[in-house]
């Protein structure tokens, strides 16, 4: 009786260790922008090669639940308030989701510091994802045959709405706020170069300004998640694309308002 007792209790503290180390991998995938069912598929892979089978799981790009629905009903859920888009990280999490299944024993605690460290991991600084952005955006004007004038004032106005932007989340409980703000930027200044008539293509600056908050990537991956069957997932992205296309109409249909408010001509 006291072995059969000493097995479960072994073994239920062993099943709470596997489904504790999935769900913070899942936690992990989702916070740096993965597929809800590359999450789903890995964290269930995990669970099964370590011999439970009876596993379910609930994945949205806001909250994963992992849990047993035949044996003792073990289950836990977390949360996912802050997301962004990193996909070394993601690399580096299915790199090493992949190498615990395939081995047999996996020691709990070294497999918890090596998802710390890659938590942790240094990623570019603000400067540089910054500077990466206004180049891009910049030469993206640029294909419009602008002039080398208006390449640098996107470039200025974009790191502008860029460093705009994180200040202002900073505060706020969406990002819907900082991007009406930064694209409102982006509109009144590419407007007022071109009353200085230092940018006679300043449609071209506010195109190409908008450029780092488009979303693309909520798109593609609501296409992805709603084709994979995962239609509370994939709605989810799609909305939040939505709201972000939204936040960027009403900040550049603000400044062009106001612009024409106060007398200026499009």
């Amino acid at each position: 009786m006291n072995l059969n007792s000493n097995y479960s209790l072994e073994f239920r503290k062993r099943k709470e260790n596997i489904y504790r180390l999935a769900l913070f991998i899942g936690e992990l995938f989702l916070k740096n922008g993965a597929e809800t069912y590359l999450v789903e598929m890995l964290c269930r892979d995990l669970c099964k090669s370590k011999g439970f089978r009876y596993i379910s799981l609930f994945v949205t790009p806001t909250v994963i639940i992992i849990g047993d629905d035949r044996d003792d009903g073990i289950t836990f859920m977390k949360t996912i308030k802050d997301r962004t888009i990193n996909l070394h990280k993601c690399s580096l999490l299915n790199s090493l989701t992949l190498k615990l299944i395939s081995q047999e024993n996996i020691d709990i605690n070294k497999t918890i510091n090596l998802l710390i460290k890659i938590e942790k991991k240094e990623t570019y600084s603000f400067f540089v994802k910054s500077v990466a952005a206004g180049l891009g955006s910049a030469t993206f004007t640029f294909l419009f045959k602008t002039t080398y004038l208006e390449f640098i004032f996107t470039f200025i106005i974009v790191v502008s709405s860029l460093y705009i932007f994180r200040e202002i989340i900073k505060f706020s409980m969406t990002s819907m706020l900082g991007i009406i703000i930064s694209t409102f930027f982006i509109g009144i200044s590419s407007q007022f170069l071109n009353a200085l008539g230092l940018a006679p293509n300043s449609n071209f600056i506010i195109v190409g300004g908008i450029i780092p908050f488009l979303p693309g990537i909520a798109i593609t991956k609501s296409i992805s998640d709603l084709v994979s069957g995962d239609l509370l997932s994939g709605n989810a992205r799609a909305t939040e694309a939505f709201l972000t296309a939204l936040s960027i109409g009403i900040g550049i249909g603000g400044a062009m308002k106001l612009w024409i408010k106060l007398g200026g001509y499009i």
